[in-house]
């Protein structure tokens, strides 16, 4: 199994976007993974939401998951989310080091295994840019309710 960053791991793009991509396996049984591509994306603009694109061939759009930050940094340290985005932390007693999450769609689900440091580098650099507290102060509430009255 492949838990290692891909090159050129992540940045900051000039628009305050940060981003990681990965190296993740989908876990098809105990002892069976496939190798995938992921992204995680964390846009200032939008202070609560992270999002996670997984491609098999490098095309961004094949699946997005978007959930809290605050789900992801839980995730690390003990389980946490319920519906549709479940996450375990590294397991000692299995030696396994990757962050487990179990991502639910419409059309199915998907257990990934996502290495677990290169996670952790991310979310520093995400509380870095927003810290904790101060994400309504970035939202355009004025914005947003306009854009509920309009419609």
């Amino acid at each position: 199994m492949s838990t290692q960053p891909l090159r050129g791991e992540g940045g900051r793009p000039p628009n305050g976007v940060i981003t990681v991509d990965l190296a993740v396996d989908l876990v098809i049984t105990s002892t069976e993974a496939v190798p995938l591509s992921a992204r995680l994306v964390y846009d200032p603009q939008s202070p609560f939401t992270a999002l996670l694109e997984v491609s098999s061939h490098g095309d961004w759009e094949n699946a997005q998951w978007s959930f809290a930050r605050d789900l992801l940094q839980t995730g690390l340290n003990k389980p946490s989310g319920d519906g549709d985005v479940r996450i375990w932390p590294p397991c000692r007693c299995s030696n396994r080091p990757e962050v487990r999450m179990l991502l639910r769609g419409t059309s199915g689900s998907a257990l990934l295994d996502v290495p677990s440091e290169p996670l952790r580098e991310w979310l520093v650099r995400t509380w870095e840019a927003v810290p904790p507290g101060e994400e309504n102060a970035r939202i355009n509430w004025d914005a947003i309710l306009s854009a509920l009255l309009s419609s």
